[in-house]
């Protein structure tokens, strides 16, 4: 006759480990760390990023303003030509002066196709940089409308330093190491585990049904026989641990470095700066006076033509050190992890 017999058994099973030592908890520190040292690196590179495309659009606009000083100057250079050539005809100005004035008209027509060329270079260089397919880029401001602005008078505090993301993902890496070596030297101290379990069994055959199962229990485990290996596990967190300071303080150097250089920079391009602007009035005064001399016939077009080649030059010069001085407050920007507020800062 057949033998017919039903059985099953449901269980659930706990566990829970007693953080004694704080080893869990400093496992959870230290991957909290390793995610906030991510999006710190994440932020130096976005900065960066952001910092190379302000300086490129400072820049183009830089370049644009060269090619507006050229095409001017270009003006004025074809109407000093065409003076010259009209007194040679009527015999007050010589064949050498007309040369030296046509001269000085073909070395200016040369300086427009030449930053015309710097600006489409630099143009396509900010659609690279933006990730965007070769065409204009959109200028909203005037390289002339842009005011350089001042550094706080009062200096900056070194502890701007912290903020550059470079700086605090390399801090958080020697947090996390710390939280890891801890963890490490936690393991080689006992460890106590507490266990539970619960269920129901039943069986066709027992008369009394389905039945509640549980067992509570516990164990305390020492590290004996994996000594060796976990010491080993210590020594090697403990040597990342010191590689992890060292780049810190790496990257603290770096960072005063790299502020220290920017402010040196900004002092000397800014002193430059006035004492090319004061040349700038200076030649326009001059060159002002030699050709009202010249049109009056009191002295030769060279005095002019000296004249205008000097001051076109320090009129490059002036749009060129102006774009320094911002292309410089950029990067200290960027070296100080974001710039600084003047309200706060100067406290």
């Amino acid at each position: 006759m057949p033998y017919l017999s039903n059985e099953y058994a449901a269980e659930v099973q706990a566990a829970y480990e007693v953080d004694l030592w704080g080893r869990l908890q400093s496992l959870t520190q230290a991957a909290n760390a390793q995610v906030a040292s991510a999006r710190a690196s994440h932020d130096a590179v976005e900065l960066g990023i952001t910092a190379a495309v302000v300086s490129g659009y400072i820049r183009l606009i830089a370049l644009d303003a060269l090619i507006e000083l050229s095409r001017r100057t270009l003006v004025s250079r074809e109407r000093s030509l065409a003076l010259t050539q009209s007194r040679q005809a009527r015999g007050y100005a010589t064949g050498l002066e007309s040369a030296q004035a046509e001269s000085e008209y073909r070395v200016t027509a040369q300086a427009v196709p030449q930053f015309e060329l710097a600006a489409e270079q630099q143009q396509q260089a900010l659609n690279v940089l933006l990730g965007r397919v070769p065409g204009p880029v959109e200028r909203t401001d005037t390289f002339s409308s842009i005011v350089v602005p001042e550094l706080p008078s009062a200096g900056l505090p070194s502890e701007l330093v912290r903020r550059r993301p470079d700086v605090a993902a390399s801090e958080l890496q020697l947090v996390s190491a710390d939280e890891q070596l801890r963890a490490a030297r936690g393991q080689l101290l006992p460890a106590v585990r507490l266990s539970a379990a619960i269920g129901r069994a039943g069986a066709s055959v027992l008369p009394d049904g389905p039945f509640t199962i549980w067992s509570v229990g516990g164990s305390v485990l020492a590290p004996i026989f994996n000594g060796g290996r976990l010491r080993a596990q210590v020594h090697a967190d403990d040597a990342r641990r010191e590689q992890a300071l060292i780049a810190y303080q790496r990257a603290v150097l770096i960072a005063f470095a790299e502020v220290e250089t920017q402010l040196s920079a900004y002092e000397k391009l800014n002193a430059q700066a006035t004492q090319v602007e004061a040349q700038r009035r200076a030649l326009e005064s001059a060159l002002r006076m030699a050709d009202n001399r010249y049109k009056e016939g009191y002295s030769s077009y060279l005095d002019e033509l000296l004249a205008q080649r000097s001051l076109f030059s320090a009129e490059q010069s002036a749009i060129q050190l102006k774009a320094d001085l911002l292309v410089a407050q950029v990067n200290l920007y960027r070296a100080l992890g974001g710039g600084w507020d003047r309200t706060r800062d100067e406290r």
